[in-house]
């Protein structure tokens, strides 16, 4: 009867020993996420096509621009949040709306 109870007794240093390990490696899958994941991209859509965007919503007369800047603080908050794709979506409308043509600076990077 003894030995039953001092197995027991060892299962919650087990325990904490498998929990702290899962945390651990946790925490380095965490600490590895890609480049691209990460806030302050130096991607082409979130610096100059944001700019860009930025640009053509302070120059659209007021009927548009308020429409136009919506559009871009969207694309930034999808920018810090790593979607790039989402946040081109919106700095485009805000061009769009505001009659400009988008300026391809590097042609590799707006084909994203």
């Amino acid at each position: 009867m003894a030995n039953q109870i001092s197995s027991f007794r060892r299962f919650p240093a087990a325990f904490a020993i498998v929990a702290a390990s899962a945390l651990a490696f946790t925490g380095l899958i965490a600490s590895t996420s890609p480049a691209y994941a990460q806030t302050g991209s130096s991607d082409y859509r979130c610096s100059a096509l944001a700019e860009q965007a930025y640009t053509a919503a302070n120059g659209v007369d007021s009927d548009k621009q308020a429409s136009a800047k919506r559009f871009v603080a969207t694309g930034n908050k999808l920018c810090e949040a790593g979607n790039e794709r989402a946040a081109a979506k919106q700095f485009r409308a805000a061009l769009k709306l505001a009659g400009v043509a988008e300026v391809e600076t590097d042609s590799r990077m707006a084909s994203r």
